[in-house]
């Protein structure tokens, strides 16, 4: 049996990754849209911001979102959570409030 070179196992763990993360970026878009009113774009487009300027990542800030809403425990790191917070209260709560 021929073995897979490493370019096509990493893309193959890259694709286990995503799809597990799909999951709870759905959910996280499903919270902002139920929130805000927001399109799916929109609230990509928010969770993507909140990534960039909070320098977390997509899936983390997801967890944040999910965690938060659901009021279930969190495993991130309380800074890592209060930037996110911080991060979701401007750039989300203040556009869905602004109107």
């Amino acid at each position: 049996m021929q073995e897979e070179p490493s370019n096509v196992l990493a893309e193959r763990d890259q694709l286990k990754d995503a799809m597990a993360t799909l999951p709870v970026i759905e959910q996280a878009k499903g919270m902002i849209r139920l929130l805000c009113s927001f399109s799916s774009e929109e609230a990509f487009t928010a969770l993507k911001v909140i990534s960039q300027h909070s320098n977390v990542k997509l899936r983390t800030v997801a967890d944040v979102i999910v965690a938060a809403g659901s009021g279930t425990p969190h495993t991130m790191d309380s800074d890592t959570v209060r930037a996110v917070l911080a991060e979701i209260r401007k750039t989300v709560l203040g556009r869905a409030f602004a109107d």
